[in-house]
């Protein structure tokens, strides 16, 4: 993107009425080109002073672009603008460039004789881009000789600006693939894994930082976002003695009810007492649930 300077390199002065049909299309354009304008669509903020503005922006710019029109010469507003530009033109601290929109050199010269002795682009000739371009030349020169004409006419109309935007959703579209669709969260593993014990048939097995795992074209392990996320109560809780389970203490299992909970598997709790093993086994799965830290889940399952 083109580079804009600090102050505006150009004031528009110009009647409302001229807004939609040239005004707006032609600072757009300059905007776009890297012309750093001030017109009161893009300048002024809720609660400015408008009069107080204008004459800093007047006083601020390097050029003044004047769109004299039927509607500017009938109002007394413009024509407080139009003086000022006026008299620092006179000073030699801006440079007036004339827009002739509507009117014939005759009607700009009984207007005003000085505006209508100065070489002006005239809007029947030419459209708001052709002319930000042509304006480019005089207020930017650097930034007119470092485009080709036909880069130039792409800055202009917005053109690059819209393929950039392409290109940005595009790589947001590529980002997405590597995003937990429920959570959002990064992918953390991706790679081939077989779907059979024979190894002959193989896919892509997708590991997100959520605990989400995509293989073989279904949920493998389901993100604590997804709504179909099981439920404690998908489970039946199996309990194990010490004599049954072989382990030093009571053994708590999650023994899954629905399809969802088959793809959740959950480590088995164990403890002294049948309550210490069931509160383990639940401390597993609200881990797994995302409900608690990793140091929680470790207090409750070690501690």
């Amino acid at each position: 993107m083109l580079n804009v300077t600090e102050k505006p390199d150009v004031f528009i002065s110009h009647a409302s009425p001229d807004k939609a049909t040239f005004v707006r299309p032609l600072a757009e354009a300059l905007r776009k080109l890297g012309v750093a304008v001030w017109y009161d669509e893009f300048s002024l903020e809720l609660g400015d002073s408008i009069s107080q503005q204008i004459d800093r922006g007047i006083a601020n710019s390097r050029f003044g672009i004047v769109v004299v029109s039927p509607a500017f010469i009938s109002r007394n507003w413009t024509q407080h603008e139009l003086h000022a530009l006026v008299n620092r033109d006179v000073d030699q601290d801006i440079r007036i460039l004339p827009v002739w929109h509507g009117v014939t050199k005759k009607e700009v010269s009984d207007f005003s004789p000085s505006l209508a002795d100065k070489v002006a682009i005239d809007t029947s000739h030419v459209d708001a881009m052709e002319a930000a371009i042509r304006i480019l030349r005089t207020i930017r020169p650097d930034l007119y000789s470092a485009h080709p004409r036909a880069e130039l006419e792409r800055l202009a109309s917005g053109a690059a600006i819209a393929e950039l935007q392409a290109e940005i959703e595009g790589l947001h579209a590529e980002l997405e693939e590597y995003r937990c669709p429920y959570c959002g969260v990064g992918l953390s593993t991706r790679a081939d894994a077989p779907m059979d014990d024979e190894q002959k048939n193989w896919d892509v097995v997708e590991v997100f930082d959520c605990g989400f795992r995509h293989f073989g074209g279904s949920v493998d392990r389901p993100c604590p976002q997804d709504p179909r996320f099981p439920k404690f109560d998908d489970y039946e809780v199996v309990i194990l003695s010490k004599q049954l389970s072989g382990a030093e203490g009571v053994t708590a299992m999650a023994r899954p009810k629905t399809d969802m909970a088959r793809k959740l598997r959950l480590n088995a709790g164990v403890g002294a007492t049948e309550q210490e093993a069931r509160a383990r086994l639940l401390a597993q799965y609200r881990y797994a649930a995302g409900e608690i830290s990793n140091a929680e889940w470790f207090k409750a399952t070690v501690g």
